[in-house]
């Protein structure tokens, strides 16, 4: 299973967060996440162009040609015979006389960054984010807003199912419906219909409860500024 850091963990921070801005049950620290924009009405993509390296910057000093032109960034050279430490103390006192002569004063910025010595699952996480968009789907449609979890393990698979067979031909990769989710049904793409034995789905509908629980656990914490937590799998 695929583990992120970077920019796919990142986009996971985002599309739970969407959820909790709209979710009326979560609260947002919206003031931990002024910087972050209009998250709940803007795609990843679009949002990651002008906030991903501001939000998320390099945490290790680089010796590159990459941002000359960048205002941003300054060039500086380093000879080699300097120890590090005496690299340090030149770099520190030449980088405060420049600043004093082009007038310039640093503005700390929060940065962000998921919690610490978390994984991210990709595959996982998409999964118990599909659950909880299925869940919040039917209890729309529910008139009374109770979604059966038998209703809703259906509806998962369906969402794969639908997806895996409309890219079926092409190069495309897509993810397949988790093992766990599997069992003794039919799906019938033209009708986007399941036909399950229920005897062989009890595993299975356990799986799709904890996977809306995750859900709802990573949405929280995602909402408090503390992605994914420390127990988001509880």
């Amino acid at each position: 299973m695929a583990r992120a850091s970077g920019k796919e963990a990142f986009r996971l921070w985002f599309e739970y967060l969407k959820r909790a801005y709209q979710s009326p049950n979560v609260h947002v620290d919206s003031k931990y996440y002024d910087a972050w924009g209009d998250v709940a009405n803007i795609k990843f993509e679009t949002w990651w162009k002008t906030h991903g390296g501001v939000l998320f910057p390099r945490s290790s000093v680089e010796i590159t040609k990459r941002y000359l032109s960048d205002a941003e960034f300054i060039q500086v050279k380093v000879p080699m015979s300097l120890t590090p430490t005496e690299a340090a103390n030149q770099l520190r006192d030449t980088l405060i006389d420049h600043y004093k002569a082009i007038g310039h004063v640093s503005k700390p910025q929060r940065t962000y960054a998921l919690t610490t010595g978390a994984e991210i699952k990709v595959s996982a996480f998409r999964s118990y984010l599909v659950t909880y968009d299925a869940h919040e789907k039917l209890s729309e449609q529910n008139t009374d807003g109770v979604v059966p979890a038998k209703e809703l393990l259906n509806e998962v698979r369906k969402f794969y199912l639908a997806r895996s067979y409309r890219w079926r031909n092409s190069k495309r990769k897509v993810e397949a419906l988790p093992s766990a989710l599997a069992g003794d049904f039919v799906y019938d793409p033209d009708t986007n219909t399941i036909t399950a034995k229920d005897r062989y789905d009890s595993g299975a509908i356990r799986t799709v409860r904890m996977y809306l629980k995750k859900a709802n656990n990573l949405i929280r914490a995602a909402g408090s500024g503390d992605f994914p937590g420390s127990s988001y799998y509880k």
